[in-house]
């Protein structure tokens, strides 16, 4: 479904590329916007499907397909990072609220099990992209190889971010629709903000 909005809303985007036009440039940021919750919105709430992964996939599309068109590449992207800036902070801010609040009820034993699931997810990661070696060479404009140590870099540098916190907190909030207790809500929540956080302090300071 997202990948559907996308397409429809790159083909509105490119259709706005005229640069001698003074406000194409403010068209095309305000349907990238307008595409972000439209997506979300149309999924989540009409639907019923995930708004999230929804809007990620919706995301990819744009960015796979209306560059060149873009009139001020510039603009796009101050407004865009702006715009990732304060939702990463809200996203983090929340995760880290509700991740300590969760932390009151998690059994101690969860903390190893935190450790062991950081282990796991980077050796996933590391296996996943050693193995894809040979397709990223084949994405690649010149066919350029990815070397060892480029993937060993890739795979140290992964971390875990916004879109995992997110469906976390949209988890631990509405618990599928109330299928789940509150106290497996609470530990997926803490697992996910836990992995991010062991990525934010052990792979990214090193």
């Amino acid at each position: 479904l997202g990948a559907v909005i996308g397409a429809v809303f790159s083909s509105w985007i490119r259709s706005a590329g005229n640069r001698l036009e003074h406000h194409s440039s403010m068209i095309q940021i305000s349907l990238t916007l307008c595409c972000a919750y439209g997506s979300f919105v149309f999924a989540e709430g009409v639907i019923g499907i995930s708004g999230v992964l929804s809007n990620v996939a919706a995301g990819l599309v744009l960015a796979d397909t209306i560059w060149p068109k873009i009139v001020s590449q510039e603009a796009m992207h101050e407004v865009w990072h702006t715009i990732e800036y304060v939702g990463n902070t809200i996203i983090f801010f929340l995760a880290g609220a509700l991740s300590g609040k969760a932390m009151v009820s998690i059994d101690l034993v969860d903390y190893l099990h935190l450790l062991l699931i950081y282990m796991v997810v980077m050796a996933i990661r590391g296996a996943v992209l050693f193995a894809s070696r040979p397709v990223l060479k084949w994405l690649s404009p010149d066919r350029t190889p990815v070397t060892m140590a480029e993937a060993a870099v890739m795979t140290w540098g992964g971390l875990r971010g916004a879109v995992g916190l997110a469906l976390a907190i949209q988890l631990s909030v509405d618990r599928a629709g109330g299928l789940l207790k509150q106290e497996v809500a609470d530990r997926v929540l803490f697992f996910t903000g836990g992995i991010a956080m062991l990525t934010l302090i052990v792979n990214a300071t090193t």
